[in-house]
């Protein structure tokens, strides 16, 4: 008779060999790849970070989305129609589509997601539905209607938000420290699996809508890496396949790589220096036009940030809203050391005092941002030459967000805006918008941006934004820098690549990984 124990101990290690070897076969079909830092949120609602809408992009979907051609395409609808008033929208959905639990997917899904970003108890950044949507009803299982609050020419463009599971929140309000955000379930290409520190697993689902095609990827793996060194590293030696951003003194190392592919994309994100409003400092024109006239942005782009575009404005060149007959100013220290002066500012062994009191900025960063510290150095440097003393505070990222947005106790702070197609810059500019953390006020612009939020010709609509870009540029609520053009690095052995300018991975469930050729 065989030993029973010994019999036990083999089929254990059996199925754990048997284990490893399927990880194994799992981390080399899936994609790995690496963020700066990790995301915030899972949850899709609230993420305003570049990094958790990366990763969202694989596990939700929306009622619309693009197809290759940068075209609206249906997702999760299938058809749709608008009455001849323009205010009711019918919407039919795709029948067949699972949540990743098993549940069934519906129009309360939708109409549940809705009220949630309209309610004001969700307590989200940017409540844009609220300003186009009137109500949302069920019609049937796959079926809704929306009543619009004014005329909507296209509304399939406010329609590209993320759908989340109503039976997921029991309760029915969605909140932003829910347990979903960091256990989500959707009906996208990849299932959550686990976030584990600075690690978050996604899988394949199997019962996805979409037929996965030979080769597909089996997962995707995010790792976060602060050091860009360090991803650069990685990337050669196999450890990765994909970095997000690739920094411009490390392009020349790929492009002469036979196992890496670059691929250039476009963003709708801005850099800005913001100035806290609140500050006496501040509230004076000529000096934030001083500030402004004393930077060199172009010097200070190429040489650590790579190409781009020096902007004029709250908007990215590649936004149809961005208004090209503003110049963006060039570096003029002469007229900068004018205008200071104007303001009474008066230079003593370099450094510029009203009175007792010196002209000195505290420029609070987030150490997310340890990499872009050359750059950091060249904006000192620069401002230093009119005379303008800056102090550097370097905060880890929680704490710079409640210093910046809740507790607003700053002076300066350096950010970069990330917007999809909608482009609302409502919540920055308006005096009582949600973003407007810099405490920016201007009546001429708080009626245009009422303006545009009712309108209905598209005309008329850019018009609007093109007269509230000029007038932005011309009192400087912010010290615009630049909009980039940003390379990935992915391995070769990813192929069927396409990158979404604002939704990096809306495609990645065509994307394919093959083995070593």
């Amino acid at each position: 008779m065989k030993n029973p124990k010994k019999h036990i101990q083999v089929c254990l290690f059996i199925l754990t060999l048997s284990t490893i070897l399927s990880g194994f076969a799992f981390a080399r079909k899936s994609l790995k790849y690496t963020e700066d830092r990790t995301p915030s949120t899972l949850n899709p609602l609230y993420a305003q970070d570049m990094y958790s809408v990366r990763i969202t992009e694989g596990i939700f979907e929306g009622l619309f989305g693009w197809d290759k051609m940068q075209r609206l395409a249906p997702q999760l609808a299938t058809s749709w129609k608008l009455s001849k008033d323009k205010k009711t929208m019918t919407i039919k959905l795709r029948k067949g589509v699972l949540w990743h639990d098993g549940k069934n997917f519906t129009s309360k899904d939708v109409v549940f997601t809705i009220k949630a970003m309209i309610s004001r108890r969700t307590n989200l950044q940017d409540r844009y539905l609220a300003q186009i949507i009137n109500s949302a009803s069920v019609l049937g299982k796959h079926s809704l209607q929306l009543h619009f609050k004014k005329q909507l020419r296209r509304p399939r463009k406010w329609l590209c938000f993320k759908i989340l599971p109503a039976h997921k929140f029991p309760r029915g309000h969605v909140r932003r420290t829910q347990y979903f955000s960091q256990k989500p379930v959707g009906t996208g290409p990849f299932r959550f699996v686990r976030w584990t520190g600075k690690k978050i697993i996604l899988k394949r689902f199997k019962r996805y809508w979409r037929t996965p095609k030979k080769e597909s990827l089996r997962g995707v793996i995010l790792q976060s890496i602060p050091d860009k060194g360090i991803q650069a590293e990685v990337l050669r030696f196999g450890g990765i396949d994909n970095i997000v951003r690739v920094r411009p003194k490390d392009l020349p190392l790929f492009e002469r790589s036979k196992h890496v592919r670059l691929y250039p994309y476009t963003t709708n994100s801005w850099w800005y220096l913001g100035l806290n409003h609140r500050r006496q400092l501040f509230r004076d024109k000529r000096v934030r036009e001083a500030l402004m006239l004393a930077l060199d942005r172009d010097t200070l782009r190429e040489a650590t940030l790579g190409d781009g575009t020096t902007i004029s404005g709250p908007f990215s060149p590649n936004d149809p809203l961005y208004n090209f007959q503003v110049s963006a100013r060039s570096q003029d220290l002469k007229r900068a050391r004018a205008l200071l002066k104007k303001a009474g500012w008066r230079r003593k062994g370099g450094f510029l005092y009203k009175g007792p009191r010196q002209l000195k900025i505290n420029l609070i960063l987030s150490k997310s941002k340890r990499s872009y510290r050359p750059m950091v150095l060249g904006i000192i440097d620069q401002l230093r030459k009119v005379g303008v003393k800056v102090k550097v505070t370097w905060l880890q990222h929680a704490t710079w967000r409640k210093k910046i947005f809740s507790q607003r106790a700053f002076d300066m702070t350096l950010h970069i805006w990330n917007f999809d197609s909608l482009s609302s810059i409502h919540p920055l500019f308006h005096s009582k918008g949600s973003l407007n953390y810099i405490g920016y006020k201007n009546k001429q612009v708080d009626i245009l941006l009422k303006k545009v939020a009712k309108t209905t010709d598209p005309v008329i609509y850019k018009t609007i934004f093109g007269k509230l870009h000029a007038i932005l540029h011309a009192d400087l609520p912010y010290l615009f820098l630049w909009s980039l053009t940003n390379y990935s690095a992915i391995t070769a052995r990813v192929r069927n690549v396409t990158i979404h300018p604002f939704n990096y991975f809306h495609y990645i469930h065509s994307w394919k990984k093959v083995e070593e050729e």
